[in-house]
């Protein structure tokens, strides 16, 4: 099992559990409700910055220097303190799905009317690929962000929240 977590503050957090191939997405509230579904994951990806720094980290130039659009962990207090508290429960990296969505030349827009769901599933897809050697990793002193680069084939089948991943084909149902 996989976990991809779109993490908030302010409304619900997504979160996207790989299983069998398939992606089921929750909306949850709590850190409780978050390790419920995660800490058997074996590799959860979460959108956050997982370190702080009072400006950009170094990670973060790197993303900047390759044209992928982030912000510095200082913007973000709450969601970074966060994020690290369930980093450290979690056996887990950080991922960023919209400098995904920017490397696969893909729009969520396309795909389902709830971006947070689907940032959800392409982080659960980010924990898959990573375990596999296939993410692809930005790396500096200060951290690692693991993204997606591949294309995949996205059908939309029903009006459920489950995701389906196989043989290098992402197909999405919502």
């Amino acid at each position: 099992m996989y976990c991809g977590i779109d993490l908030a503050v302010k409304r619900k957090t997504a979160v996207g559990l790989l299983i069998d191939n398939k992606i089921k997405i929750y909306f949850v509230s709590t850190d409780d409700e978050i390790l419920e579904l995660c800490s058997k994951a074996k590799i959860t990806a979460i959108d956050s910055p997982l370190s702080y720094s009072k400006g950009f980290r170094e990670i973060d130039r790197e993303m900047l220097k390759l044209g992928l659009k982030v912000l510095p962990p200082s913007f973000m207090p709450s969601l970074v303190e966060r994020g690290i508290k369930l980093s450290k429960k979690l056996n887990s990296i950080e991922t960023h799905p919209t400098s995904s969505m920017k490397l696969m030349k893909i729009n969520w827009k396309d795909y389902t009317s709830i971006k947070d769901e689907f940032d959800a599933v392409l982080c659960a897809i980010t924990a898959y690929l990573y375990d596999n050697g296939e993410a692809k990793a930005i790396k500096a002193k200060d951290g690692e962000i693991y993204l997606i680069d591949k294309k995949m084939k996205i059908v939309k089948e029903n009006s459920d929240y489950i995701f389906y991943f196989s043989n290098n084909s992402f197909y999405s149902s919502i």
